[in-house]
């Protein structure tokens, strides 16, 4: 059962409802298994929406379980907790942490639904790119070998030799084999790396 806390958009339903082809409102209802006093009562506030109404309100609408809500006055969710997954340090090296490592650290960031793992950023090696503490995002499991649209981008990667670092990646000279560049000019880059498998930065934030 939810409960609205703002303001209901009744112009917002009016022409979703128009825009999903629907001739009425009491045509609408209908097809959501109410009847049209009951949504009425619902849009002035004066009725609580269950949860499985917002699922065939949206379903109905083709609109998202997110924007429903908003438009229904509902709080919604702009962030959420994160468990730390792991952390970078010097010389561009990833370190992944263990399950119990994992639950001591957590935080929160302004991201409702993440599907991936999340690394602190150790030290000032990958200034200015990465700033001490920021967080960075990738997914796990990795792609077995980088896509066309990963070369010129940051990744994590699990070197053929056990390595796990982050890294700008290139595609090779020899077939296979990538060359892995660090954000800090004084590390070395890899060439010719084999790689078992790699994961795009999909974002880096501070907090």
């Amino acid at each position: 059962m939810s409960l609205m806390n703002k303001a209901i958009d009744k112009e917002w339903f009016r022409q979703a409802i128009k825009a999903a082809g629907y001739k009425s409102q009491n045509a609408f209802a209908e097809a959501i298994g109410l009847t049209g006093p009951k949504f009425t009562n619902t849009l002035k506030g004066d009725r609580r929406v269950q949860a499985d109404e917002i699922e065939k309100i949206s379903s109905a609408l083709g609109e998202s379980d997110r924007n429903v809500k908003i438009a229904l006055g509902i709080e919604v969710n702009t962030s959420a907790e994160y468990k730390i997954a792991g952390y970078v340090s010097a010389a561009d090296r990833v370190v992944l942490y263990d399950q119990d490592d994992m639950e001591a650290d957590i935080i929160e960031l302004p991201i409702f639904y993440y599907p991936g793992v999340t690394l602190r950023v150790k030290g000032e090696s990958m200034t200015p790119r990465y700033k001490p503490n920021e967080i960075i995002g990738i997914r796990l499991p990795g792609l077995d070998k980088p896509t066309i649209s990963m070369f010129g981008k940051d990744v994590v990667a699990r070197l053929g030799d056990g390595r796990l670092v982050l890294k700008t990646i290139y595609k090779g000279d020899e077939e296979g084999t990538y060359s892995l560049i660090s954000v800090n000019t004084n590390v070395p880059p890899i060439t010719k790396a084999e790689i078992d498998w790699v994961s795009p930065v999909d974002f880096h934030i501070s907090l």
